[in-house]
């Protein structure tokens, strides 16, 4: 495995990680947009450029179209947009060409240049019984919340479109006071249905918020002092932009193994300009690590690999929807690695390099590999360069949601696929992610973990598979520590605790079995007898219920999007959707629920293995969530 990393450490530099990382983060990459295809164009160019043979994927991008069950969305392209003040005092708002993030994307076109609009400004909230009896209508909004919040606004009470002073803020990492000069990234998510109104908008800083603020509270004085006949600013707004059905593009990159067993890189391509660690980083990353693969093997560096490695630069999960839903054989893809974020400075509150683990759904030892080789990365000390690496902070954290891993990680997908990334991030979906925030030896660092794991995976030995074990075991314990101490801070008794600790085994005994998958003649027997030594708990919970099969082949992103068009099944997701608002970790408990549903486990057992993995007490919600699936057709008994 050293020679392995020595070999790539040779081939992997800065240099060109920092040409590829300003490259795609020069366009503006909105997802299905004639700047996502420049964007992929470029990558694809650039890797063939390379040796690495690439191309351009196409797939619909049309209104009421299903990739599996993500809901697509139709292509957007914008050419100019401009908003400006010009009462109480005059001031601009916004510029496409200066700004991008200055409009909210996907934006509906508008012309309002020859005749102005009022602008009123939402003092009481985001919720709609507080505006009772405000004229809305044929009006602009000046919003502070998300603009999801006020949805209604533009589909019932008639406004036209919204300026947003809205920052995503992050406990302890980031505030409007903070980045007072920041635009958030913001954009409708249209459902394209009969009756859906589309709106336009714009996105200003917080510095310039307190200016229009003023200017709102300057318009009200002048009205009640009889100064001016009406209460509200006035502002000029345009956008030149198109919403039809079009286009949603993939690159797709390969390198020829003796078979076409298939290991996977995934990064997604899109986001605004710069978005340069979100995600230039991971996609920049991911292009070096398959050239530097190619250039080490064509030099005699390293053995030709035994499995074909594939990378896909995708739109956030829309793509790898598409990809996995466009016929290919799924069951080629053994395993993944996804690339999110992967090359900020670390200052500041700025997170380590972070290794997300699997779902316990899905057993695997790739999580293990990944993380002994972030530690072979930085081992030995030989020179300056491998001082820097060594320097680079990293952790491992259990498995989340939010990006691509958790589609291919799902086990009716098959793909176990654990996530590089960073976090927090003060910037990111910001105007101020941009190249300047890069540390190109930390994005180094991240390229040669990938490219240690895609190459290690696709020539794997029963050698690296011993490496591997010895590895688990030392994650096994860390792990069943974790656990102990948490039951210890929430008060569970020790039943409970031992309970998820049977199932952490039951996880690793999978994961460890799974190796010898990879490299025939490895015995997992030792290993497996093991842990059951080192953690004698037992997971075996108790059957009852149903047995449920899915009826969807891979995760619900939204299941209200999935059933916009059947109203009666819509408006019971909805109930739902009110009864557990706010509840903690829910997106998570639904996620989980879909995962262990496998056609074999019964009600009772599904919900065990999902509150064993999580460490919750909510049984009431995730039965509920089987329920409402099968009620919504989307579940089959498989049996009685």
């Amino acid at each position: 495995m050293q020679d392995t990393v020595r070999a790539l450490k040779s081939q992997v530099h800065r240099k060109s990680l920092y040409t590829l990382a300003k490259g795609v983060s020069s366009f503006h990459r909105v997802q299905a947009s004639g700047g996502f295809k420049a964007a992929a164009d470029w990558c694809a160019a650039a890797l063939n450029a390379r040796g690495v043979e690439a191309r351009v994927l196409e797939y619909p991008a049309r209104a009421g179209g299903f990739a599996g069950s993500y809901r697509l969305f139709q292509q957007w392209d914008c050419r100019a947009a401009w908003c400006r003040l010009t009462w109480p005092e005059e001031m601009d708002l916004a510029d496409y060409e200066v700004e991008p993030v200055s409009v909210i994307q996907k934006s509906a076109p508008c012309d309002w240049r020859a005749r102005p609009l009022e602008l009123v400004e939402m003092t009481e909230g985001c919720a709609e019984a507080a505006y009772e009896g405000w004229e809305l209508e044929g009006k602009v909004l000046f919003t502070h919340q998300h603009i999801n919040k006020f949805g209604w606004a533009i589909q019932k009470r008639g406004a036209l479109g919204l300026v947003s002073d809205y920052l995503n803020e992050t406990p302890y990492v980031r505030c409007p006071e903070e980045l007072f000069d920041t635009l958030n990234y913001t954009s409708f998510w249209w459902k394209h249905t009969p009756e859906e109104k589309q709106a336009f908008g714009f996105v200003v800083p917080p510095r310039l918020a307190q200016r229009l603020h003023a200017a709102c509270q300057k318009a009200r004085t002048e009205y009640e002092a009889g100064r001016a006949a009406h209460p509200w600013p006035r502002l000029n707004a345009y956008v030149d932009s198109r919403l039809a059905n079009g286009a949603s593009h993939v690159v797709e990159a390969v390198l020829p193994g003796k078979s076409e067993e298939t290991v996977l890189a995934a990064a997604h391509l899109c986001h605004p300009c710069a978005s340069a660690n979100d995600n230039a980083s991971g996609a920049a990353g991911a292009m070096e690590a398959l050239a530097a693969i190619r250039a080490a093997v064509e030099r005699g560096l390293l053995p030709p690999p035994e499995r074909t490695i594939r990378l896909i630069l995708v739109p956030e999960f829309t793509g790898t929807y598409n990809y996995l839903n466009d016929g290919r054989d799924r069951a080629k893809y053994l395993a993944g690695i996804n690339l999110d974020m992967i090359g900020a400075r670390q200052e500041g509150t700025t997170g380590p390099i972070t290794l997300t683990g699997l779902p316990w759904a899905c057993p695997s030892f790739v999580g293990d590999l990944a993380i002994l080789l972030m530690q072979e990365v930085k081992e030995p000390v030989a020179s300056r360069d491998d001082l820097l690496l060594a320097h680079v902070l990293t952790k491992q954290a259990p498995f989340g949601l939010g990006s691509d891993h958790f589609i291919l990680s799902d086990p009716a997908v098959g793909v176990p696929c654990p996530m590089l990334g960073q976090w927090p991030d003060a910037f990111y979906h910001t105007s101020s992610d941009t190249l300047e925030r890069l540390d190109m030896d930390v994005l180094r660092y991240s390229c040669l973990v990938a490219a240690g794991y895609l190459y290690t995976l696709a020539s794997f030995s029963a050698r690296d598979a011993q490496l591997v074990w010895n590895h688990q075991r030392t994650r096994l314990m860390a792990e069943a520590e974790r656990i102990r101490r948490e039951g210890i801070a929430r008060g569970r008794d020790e039943a409970g605790t031992a309970r998820r600790l049977g199932a952490l085994k039951s996880f690793y005994k999978g994961a460890a079995a799974s190796a010898a998958a990879f490299a025939p003649g490895a015995d997992p027997a030792p290993q497996l007898a093991w842990m059951d030594a080192a953690v004698p708990c037992e997971f075996c919970p108790a059957p009852g219920g149903p047995v449920w099969r899915r009826r969807f082949a891979d995760p619900i992103e939204s299941l209200e999007d999935l059933l916009l068009e059947r109203p009666e099944q819509l408006a019971l997701a909805r109930a739902y959707g009110e009864k557990y608002a706010g509840e903690e970790d829910r997106e998570m408990l639904e996620t989980l629920c879909a995962y262990y549903i496998d056609g074999m486990r019964t009600e009772d057992e599904v919900i065990a293995w999902v509150l064993a993995e999580q460490g919750g007490q909510n049984a009431a919600l995730v039965r509920d969530r089987i329920r409402l699936l099968a009620a919504c057709g989307l579940l089959e008994r498989a049996q009685a």
